[in-house]
């Protein structure tokens, strides 16, 4: 059975939101992300059910792009969202046309941690426990990085991750010198976020062995 990577989200507080303009959003949001990552997805981007959606998507790095993507869209239009990201297995076919009937534990428990945690962002490998935790742990700073941004810096992301503007676009569009630039991408954290989604993509090329020494050595924990 194969093993597939897989990204679920909702949004936070949405019962207190006016909910015709909620869904306006959402389903404008979602939309244009499905097709904007359409040839790295193995399923459609759909809402399930209420304010839920869920995706599955061809690799690690893909499916951090994409979460990026939505949170910043998200962000920019001043909704919060939850983020729990699983690597499991399917039991049932996969394919672009829909997500209706899709079954698996990997799915189930992925759902499971995006329903029972409180945290923003939160991660599931099926039968690695070692990579669990240090996902897991990285999804703390992640947290932390993106919820001192500023709107001014908000609009910086949405230009450079959602439009793709180029730094010479992005200085006639914001209006600011060169040297400015670089602080929006220091005070955004913009860099710190691409170095942590990095070092999780370099988690998944790390093997259960080395993650185990990895946490003996620094954790002086029993392994077996």
């Amino acid at each position: 059975m194969n093993k597939y990577f897989i990204l679920t989200g909702d949004i936070v507080g949405s019962r207190k939101k006016d909910s015709l303009i909620l869904w306006e959003k959402l389903n404008k949001i979602i939309n244009k992300a499905d097709n904007q990552f359409n040839n790295l997805l193995l399923s459609p981007l759909q809402i399930k059910k209420g304010d839920e959606f869920q995706v599955v998507v061809q690799d690690i790095e893909s499916v951090l792009s994409l979460m990026y993507y939505l949170d910043i869209c998200f962000l920019s239009e001043d909704i919060e969202a939850r983020f729990a990201i699983g690597y499991g297995k399917i039991e049932s076919n996969v394919n672009r046309t829909s997500t209706n009937n899709m079954l698996g534990s990997g799915l189930t428990y992925t759902n499971q941690i995006l329903n029972n945690k409180k945290n923003k962002y939160s991660f599931y490998i099926q039968d690695d426990i070692y990579k669990n935790i240090s996902l897991n742990t990285i999804a703390v700073l992640l947290e932390d990085s993106l919820s001192s941004v500023t709107k001014k810096q908000i609009i910086y992301l949405y230009k450079k991750v959602v439009e793709k503007m180029s730094d010479e676009q992005l200085l006639i569009e914001l209006d600011i010198k060169e040297r400015n630039l670089y602080r929006y991408e220091v005070k955004s954290k913009h860099k710190l976020i691409n170095d942590v989604f990095l070092k999780i993509s370099q988690l998944f090329m790390t093997n259960e062995v080395e993650l185990k020494t990895e946490y003996y050595k620094k954790y002086k924990i029993q392994i077996d």
